[in-house]
């Protein structure tokens, strides 16, 4: 993938996501309407060197036209090479997971905007999503040295996450990603 220009002060990894969506890929494989979640970090080591994967869940979304959009649960993810941004894997968890009944993809199980960003205005809202986007830069780069952010970031991050991760997509996070939720959002019930 390359990068336009005007991404050139985004961060990264909302480059990364921007990119991926305009990529022939996601066009063979996405529905156009589809969203994508806020990625969710697979550092491995490979021959002893740190590498870090985002895994990117796609969602569907239904535009209202009084406003916002209706959330479906997760239908696919995609994980992207943070380095070179290449997609390494694609996978459908429609085909993965063939016991969930076929009803459960077809019914909307939330609305964007949820409650919590749902007074701010545009320019506020797309600040924050700006900001966490830049913490998960800091995430990616450190996990591809091997190292962890340190805790001021860790405070800020589980802030910003827990303040624009659409509610109703949190139990899917936690199941694409129980480590990372854990630590960022730990479930309190």
């Amino acid at each position: 993938m390359t990068h336009a220009t005007d991404d050139l002060e985004s961060p990264r990894s909302e480059a990364l996501c921007r990119e991926f969506r305009r990529s022939r890929a996601f066009r063979q494989l996405v529905p156009m309407e589809a969203g994508i979640g806020w990625p969710l970090p697979v550092p491995v080591v490979q021959d002893g060197v740190p590498q870090v994967y985002a895994r990117l869940p796609l969602f569907a979304l239904r535009s209202d036209p009084a406003g916002g959009a209706d959330i479906f649960p997760p239908f696919a993810t995609a994980a992207l090479n943070w380095s070179t941004q290449r997609l390494v894997e694609y996978s459908d968890l429609r085909f993965k997971e063939p016991h969930r009944p076929r009803a459960e993809w077809a019914r909307p199980i939330g609305r964007f905007p949820h409650p919590a960003v749902a007074g701010l205005t545009t320019e506020a809202y797309r600040d924050l999503r700006s900001r966490l986007f830049h913490l998960y830069d800091e995430l990616f780069d450190g996990l591809a040295r091997g190292r962890l952010p340190g805790s001021e970031w860790s405070g800020q991050f589980s802030n910003l996450l827990n303040l624009l991760m659409e509610p109703s997509l949190l139990p899917y996070y936690r199941q694409l990603a129980p480590k990372f939720l854990r630590r960022h959002l730990p479930d309190e019930g």
